[in-house]
């Protein structure tokens, strides 16, 4: 099978679905042969030729960058014979939409969160909302949908999508990058806290240093590392201070990709409290890879229990989600997790255990793989 995942988001570049379509395409390429479309980039040669994928990038200049889909996407699909096509973002399945009726080919849209949802905050998501009927249009006609939580499946129900072309691919996670942490790591007296997450007001760094005040007043040692880059470091930073917190609390500033595995692995628990802010669709957790790179590393999890988080960190056996709007709660799971060694070690053996079993990209493949054969095999009722 032919197949062409085409998106917005790619490495270099840093994000979520930069990393879902990298991963998702590595995977699939077992499975036939695929080839990615993305926009152009600065010195993406000898980046490019690392994967063991074909990557076509368009010219790297304003506008052209992205609209230069246009032409890229019909030329593609007809001298590769491409036999499907996977958008990992709605805005490039426009196209997709806008060539069927000349080239049928089959497209399916992987849905995460926020670009989906529509508000005015800045103009490129005004101008989303004004593409509003295309999208749901190029929605209806795709042969398949794929949420990547249950959470991001509500939206997609919202919207009026029959719910046999739903299928619900949560995100995955490389098990072999990360490594669990040493024996005599472990038995470090002063515990280490991690978050690793750009510095957005929606990751709840700020309640997890509220909750850090009040476990220090309570006279527990501990270390919390903010690994990360974003808008909200001065206003964390000055909050770190105001708390008192600085002999506690450290930066650690953007890390490379594969630097990841070594952080994860120096850490004792995982704590993101992910929260969904009042009008800001823009800020929401769809799902959180994070969670599943900690799971990997054999770390306990606490997580804000929002946007589609749950699916990420099942509650009670890989970590705990909480409220992440009460620091007092955050607190009292850290204690917890702090004070009791043995549940914290088996939360973090499940976490291990399930994302080799389950959420591995591997098995995020094979799920889609076989979603996409079955949706394959049914007719397309929509007439839009």
């Amino acid at each position: 099978m032919n197949f062409l995942l085409v998106g917005t988001d790619f490495p270099p570049k840093i994000g979520g679905i930069s990393t879902y379509t990298k991963e998702l395409a590595t995977a699939l390429s077992k499975k036939g042969e695929v080839r990615v479309l993305v926009p152009g980039t600065n010195n993406s040669q000898s980046f490019d030729s690392a994967f063991a994928f074909q990557i076509i990038r368009t010219p790297n200049l304003p506008l052209l960058r992205n609209l230069a889909f246009l032409v890229y996407l019909p030329f593609l699909i007809r001298r590769y014979r491409i036999d499907l096509v996977l958008h990992t973002i709605w805005l490039t399945a426009l196209i997709s939409h806008l060539y069927y009726h000349f080239i049928p080919t089959p497209y399916f849209v992987s849905v995460h969160a926020s670009e989906i949802l529509d508000d005015t905050r800045t103009w490129r998501r005004r101008l989303k909302g004004y593409l509003k009927y295309w999208r749901l249009c190029a929605l209806r006609k795709a042969k398949g949908l794929f949420p990547v939580s249950r959470f991001s499946a509500k939206i997609v129900s919202s919207f009026g999508i029959a719910k046999n072309r739903v299928c619900v691919i949560p995100n995955g996670v490389d098990p072999q990058r990360f490594r669990l942490k040493k024996k005599n790591q472990r038995e470090n007296k002063i515990k280490k806290l991690l978050t690793v997450a750009r510095l957005d007001l929606h990751k709840g760094h700020d309640l997890v240093l509220e909750a850090i005040a009040i476990l220090k007043k309570e006279g527990l040692t501990l270390r919390y590392f903010i690994v990360g880059q974003g808008e909200e470091e001065e206003q964390l930073r000055n909050k770190v201070r105001i708390l008192g917190l600085e002999d506690l609390v450290e930066f650690v500033g953007f890390i490379p990709d594969n630097q990841l595995p070594d952080i994860y692995a120096e850490a004792d628990i995982f704590v993101m409290a992910s929260r969904q802010i009042p009008g800001r669709l823009d800020l929401i957790e769809g799902f959180g890879i994070a969670f599943l790179e900690a799971s990997a590393s054999g770390l306990p999890v606490i997580a804000g229990n929002s946007g589609g988080v749950s699916d990420a960190v099942p509650d009670g056996k890989t970590g705990f989600l909480v409220n992440p709007n009460k620091p007092e709660e955050i607190a009292r799971v850290l204690k917890l997790l702090l004070n009791d060694v043995d549940l914290a070690r088996q939360l973090g053996a499940e976490g291990r255990k399930w994302v080799e079993t389950h959420m591995s990209w591997e098995c995020v493949a094979e799920k889609m793989y076989s979603a996409i054969r079955e949706l394959n095999q049914m007719k397309n009722k929509s007439t839009i």
